[in-house]
């Protein structure tokens, strides 16, 4: 009896490590561990991740205060630079553009006017000064009188200030219009700014705003991951910190099912220790231990859900 009691036992022992060794990377590490990383063998790091894309989620602003008249863009949606993608009411810069344009105008024809007074100025001056200097001849030959002489003289002195008086209310004219053609172009620009655009290439991940709705310059409006490649931003326990080098491979794990999602390269690890911060359950947990934040790039092709949590292998050999 003791004998088969004995060969029971030994089949059962033989049983459980064979399926120990069946379990694939993703299930030999426990996701659901407190710590950030956990080592498992000396050729690999294990951690967990999460999928951001390169330069990060950016928070869209509106840039501009105003109702939002139109949102033309939605959850899931691929946009290209220069595309509109909130418009906000326009109805006062609108008339501020068209009061500033219709003054314009009258201001253009009187610069048109006072240019005409210049050149008539100027005609009866040079006239005026070919009298004094006919004057001037006659006089040395006593042919007129010194006060005809003098009269002359000061028409040509009355005409020059005439000028003077007429160009310079030419210069104001054309800094009155260079004023208006300022403001046409500032209203013009606080127009655009209620046609809110995308600056660059990307996907909008979640609109925040609605139809309706009153905007500030500082409101969200969507999330939006800029285009490029995406990354897996992952903490390494300092106990393990140093052993990670850029260029050192990846593997990207769900941690669902454990299946491979991507591959990727090691090409950012930080030149210090910090407190976890990616995976912190509370702001107020206490810890002990410190962190390297490392980036990971995804691999052109493959693209794991943005935002979601994984698990990554790095691979130190």
């Amino acid at each position: 009896m003791n004998y088969f009691l004995q060969l029971a036992f030994l089949l059962a022992i033989t049983l459980t490590f064979s399926c120990q060794g069946d379990k694939t990377e993703a299930q030999k590490f426990d996701s659901t561990n407190k710590n950030v990383v956990v080592k498992t063998t000396n050729d690999r790091v294990l951690g967990v991740a999460r999928i951001e894309p390169q330069e990060g989620i950016i928070n869209l602003v509106a840039g501009a205060s105003g109702k939002i008249l139109d949102v033309m863009i939605e959850d899931n949606m691929t946009i290209q630079k220069g595309q509109t993608l909130l418009l906000l009411d326009q109805s006062v810069e609108n008339s501020q553009l068209q009061q500033a344009k219709s003054k314009i105008t009258p201001q253009k024809v009187a610069v048109s006017a006072q240019k005409a007074n210049v050149e008539t100025a100027r005609t009866r001056l040079k006239n005026a000064r070919e009298v004094m200097k006919r004057n001037q001849d006659l006089y040395t030959g006593n042919a007129i009188t010194k006060q005809t002489l003098d009269d002359s003289r000061y028409l040509v002195e009355q005409l020059e200030k005439e000028l003077s008086a007429a160009e310079s209310l030419v210069t104001q004219a054309n800094s009155r219009i260079s004023e208006l053609e300022t403001d046409i172009t500032y209203y013009e620009t606080l127009l655009n700014q209620k046609k809110v655009k995308a600056t660059q290439n990307g996907k909008i991940l979640k609109v925040s705003v609605k139809r309706g709705e009153y905007a500030l310059n500082d409101k969200v409006i969507a999330e939006f991951a800029p285009e490029g490649p995406l990354v897996a931003k992952t903490e390494i326990d300092e106990i393990y910190a140093e052993r990670i080098k850029t260029g050192q491979k990846a593997i990207i794990l769900s941690q669902t099912s454990g299946d491979t999602l991507a591959r990727g390269t090691v090409f950012f690890a930080a030149d210090y220790l910090k407190a976890k911060s990616l995976f912190k359950d509370q702001s107020t947990e206490l810890e002990d231990r410190r962190i390297r934040e490392v980036h990971i790039k995804i691999e052109e092709g493959q693209k794991p859900l943005i935002g979601s949590r994984v698990d990554c292998i790095i691979l130190l050999n």
